[in-house]
């Protein structure tokens, strides 16, 4: 394994990790936060990804949010992007559980406090299969950024729970931020919120900016914090 020292201050270090997944050649990485003291591990955040074509450089926002807040991130590039092989049979979940195996196995993660962040398509992906994510990890809490899952099917999410979503999302946020949450707490005693994003689009991207929308940003920072 080999460590590098990045000039960004929020990154003490970064490692490439390359591993298997379904029947494909997948590559990631795991990034480190700088810490004033001597940690031996971190709680991590594991990036499930959306189903657009992006690299795990499309997620450089959370990135920079959980590792402002203290945790490691994982984050990989899906099948046929970055440098991930391209294979054609295989499932994406299974690539997904192959991922998250792979991150907890990480020698300073401290594996009882990881959180999934899951955006848009990686929110039903997880909605379907929280049962193999649990099996291997049951998650301290669940991000569902620009989420997808109502309030029946967010019932799956059996943890700590925050809810992201734009005010322009075509989705309404009444239904799929609001209500979800009223259920989840209905439901479960772990505790679930939201934050909707003024202006932001579907991906939290606010339009005055061009950026990842400042609140979202202090939501997710602070929620992690609080955890």
């Amino acid at each position: 394994m080999t460590y590098q020292l990045l000039e960004a201050a929020r990154v003490e270090q970064t490692e490439e990790v390359v591993f298997a997944g379904d029947g494909v050649r997948l590559s990631g990485q795991i990034d480190y936060p700088f810490s004033s003291t001597k940690r031996k591990n971190f709680p991590l955040l594991f990036i499930l990804h959306h189903a657009g074509s992006d690299d795990r450089s499309g997620y450089q926002h959370f990135t920079d949010t959980a590792l402002d807040a203290g945790y490691a991130v994982f984050r990989w590039d899906k099948r046929g992007t970055g440098r991930s092989g391209a294979g054609g049979r295989g499932l994406t979940t299974n690539d997904a559980i192959c991922a998250y195996q792979v991150a907890l196995d990480q020698a300073q993660v401290d594996r009882r406090h990881v959180v999934i962040l899951a955006q848009d398509a990686g929110a039903a992906l997880l909605g379907s299969s929280f049962g193999l994510f649990a099996r291997e990890q049951h998650p301290y809490g669940v991000v569902l950024a620009t989420n997808t899952l109502d309030e029946t099917t967010a019932m799956a999410i059996d943890s700590r729970l925050l809810v992201l979503m734009g005010q322009h999302d075509w989705n309404p946020w009444q239904k799929y931020a609001k209500r979800v949450c009223e259920a989840h707490d209905r439901a479960y005693d772990h505790g679930a919120c939201y934050y909707v994003a003024p202006y932001a689009d579907r991906m939290l991207i606010d339009p005055r900016s061009n950026r990842f929308h400042y609140g979202a940003n202090n939501s997710l920072r602070d929620w992690l914090h609080s955890i």
